[in-house]
């Protein structure tokens, strides 16, 4: 989400985490139901930004940062277990548990900020193969190419061409696919992953954050 796009909108939430695909994960939830979310924080005012959710403690970046979110940040939903040192920063936080489940979350951030404004465009889904999709679900949790070359019984090159190949189908709806997390974030968002947003089915009610 670019800067310019999240200054125009209600519904704009930061999510301050652990730099891991859950975070990528949590943001793709959130734009099911609309939502304007990013991981990328330092590139807007946090008083921009509606809500801010925060994943202790590993998602400390240091106290002058988190100072600031606190100070600047109308609102803070805290995902993880009360503990003295985030109460203190965060004194009117919201909090819920780490392994809250996706409606309840959804519910919340509702709660706090409302129903999002305007809503999003319709997302461009492309049409993947069914080898891209394989390609792109293997890759994008962690395997290499060659690793997926071996599940699904193909050369490396061919792994490569199905992950090129998805990328412009991305690019071509709209959608940017930049390296793995990229792939994982718009996988995420088609529900070609189940978890962690998405356990079993394509709802949200399934969100383990933890």
């Amino acid at each position: 989400m670019f800067t310019d796009e999240l200054s125009k909108v209600r519904g704009k939430i930061g999510i301050a985490g652990r730099g891991d695909f859950i975070d990528d994960a949590v943001c793709a939830l959130l734009a099911t139901e609309g939502f304007h979310a990013t991981t990328q924080i330092r590139r807007e005012p946090a008083s921009r930004f509606d809500l801010i959710v925060i994943r202790p403690p590993d998602a400390y970046r240091g106290p002058d940062h988190f100072t600031t979110v606190a100070a600047a940040a109308p609102r803070h939903l805290v995902l993880g277990q009360p503990d003295p040192a985030t109460i203190a920063r965060f004194p009117a936080a919201r909090w819920l548990p780490s392994n809250v489940d996706g409606s309840t979350f959804l519910a919340t951030v509702t709660e706090l900020i409302g129903r999002p404004h305007p809503a999003p465009a319709p997302r461009r889904k492309p049409a993947l193969s069914a080898r891209e999709r394989a390609a792109v679900v293997h890759y994008s949790l962690g395997m290499t190419v060659r690793q997926v070359a071996v599940e699904l019984g193909v050369a490396p090159t061919t792994v490569s061409t199905h992950l090129d190949r998805a990328r412009a189908k991305y690019v071509a709806a709209g959608r940017g696919a930049e390296g793995k997390i990229g792939l994982l974030r718009c996988a995420l968002e088609d529900g070609l992953i189940p978890c962690p947003c998405h356990r079993g089915t394509a709802s949200a009610a399934g969100l383990v954050i933890g």
